[in-house]
């Protein structure tokens, strides 16, 4: 058994001591509603986290504060099993929410595969907040005004109408693009961006408000600090308890994006000026490049949200990267990973095949910038 270290509360640094008392941080909020999983929002930093089913048992006795030693006595006398086996699967569970901050006890530092698997999964984010409503979080949802299958009509319809519009995007793009034409006409080009942009995340806005869900900011964000791009904070829609209404206000700004670029091909084709065709052409291209931005499956991106709202997992690409790095770097698996389940793991594998996928249609878009830009086709 770890000797506790009671001046820290820590088992080398990375496990509660045995005997201590553990509980959620004060600034937890478990969000209810949210079955099967558990929903816990942290006040403090204005993020949601989900855990699994599994999870539900442990939630009781951290509110309340408790500790390892007693929930490996409960795991073990409530599945019959030897407290060996309890304890593994306690500590993985109090380790893995430590480290996303949920607990009392500071997160334990890290090696340094641990910390590249961290940085992968976290991308660094700066914001300069333009509107913020201090109002409570809330998410009361809309009752459905039609049926299922009216419902599922109404979005294999706008898919198709989304997905010819990005058809029409790419033969423009493909076909019209030259650069070496547009002459002083690129100078609405950044405009043209500017107020698709607006467009865009004006649509997540919209579906919030339609569903009763709290926007508490909108403004700029900067990734990596210095990708600069407006943002709206539709975070507290986690607390719909359907999952359509997050898949529309997830999509809401990639059928924008699809939308728009389909506008500026239909304008490219129809143009009878050489400069506004080129002009169309590179507008279609521009925002062919904003929609695969809009659909990274390797950042916090709309494409993202979609998959998370889809599949009901809220950490999921952090929660897909390490299950890959924990394959590929022979990393100790989390509790989470070795209780998820084949659907979940190949879900994960999906994942990969699928960002792999996405990093060669953008290289492709890439190579046929280059080759306008270049005189090579």
């Amino acid at each position: 058994m770890p000797h506790p270290n009671a001046a820290s509360g820590l088992v080398d640094d990375e496990q509660p001591a045995w005997d201590l008392p553990v509980a959620f941080a004060a600034e937890v909020e478990i969000v209810p509603g949210n079955n099967p999983g558990v929903l816990l929002y942290r006040k403090d930093t204005g993020r949601y986290f989900q855990l699994g089913r599994s999870s539900r048992m442990f939630v009781p006795h951290l509110q309340k504060g408790t500790t390892p030693r007693f929930l490996i006595q409960r795991v073990s006398d409530l599945f019959q099993v030897q407290e060996s086996a309890a304890a593994r699967t306690v500590t993985r569970f109090l380790s893995e929410i430590r480290e996303m901050g949920l607990l009392d006890v500071p997160p334990p530092a890290k090696g340094l595969r641990g910390r590249a698997a961290r940085a992968l999964a976290e991308i660094p984010m700066g914001r300069l907040v333009l509107v913020r409503d201090s109002s409570p979080p809330t998410a009361s949802g809309r009752r459905a005004a039609w049926g299922s299958l009216a419902r599922i009509a109404v979005g294999a319809f706008v898919g198709v109408i989304a997905l010819l519009a990005v058809g029409v995007a790419v033969l423009a793009a493909t076909r019209l693009l030259d650069v070496r034409a547009l002459g002083g006409a690129s100078i609405a080009i950044p405009l043209v961006l500017l107020l698709h942009l607006t467009m865009h995340e004006a649509g997540h806005w919209l579906a919030c408000r339609y569903y009763g869900v709290t926007v508490p900011e909108a403004g700029i964000a900067f990734w990596f600090w210095i990708l600069p791009r407006p943002y709206v904070d539709r975070s507290h829609a986690y607390r719909l308890n359907r999952r359509t209404p997050l898949v529309v206000i997830t999509t809401s700004g990639i059928v924008i994006d699809a939308l728009n670029a389909g506008i500026a091909g239909v304008l490219a084709f129809a143009a009878d000026d050489p400069t506004l065709r080129a002009l169309a052409a590179a507008v279609a291209y521009i925002l062919l490049m904003t929609l695969a931005h809009d659909i990274n499956p390797l950042l916090p991106s709309d494409g993202l949200h979609a998959i998370e709202a889809a599949t009901g997992q809220h950490a999921f690409r952090r929660r897909a990267i390490q299950y890959l790095l924990t394959l590929v770097l022979r990393l100790p698996s989390s509790h989470h990973h070795e209780f998820a389940g084949r659907r979940l793991r190949l879900l994960y594998l999906g994942y990969g095949v699928l960002s792999l996928g996405y990093l060669a249609a953008v290289a492709l878009l890439v190579a046929r910038l280059v080759a306008s830009v270049g005189g090579l086709e």
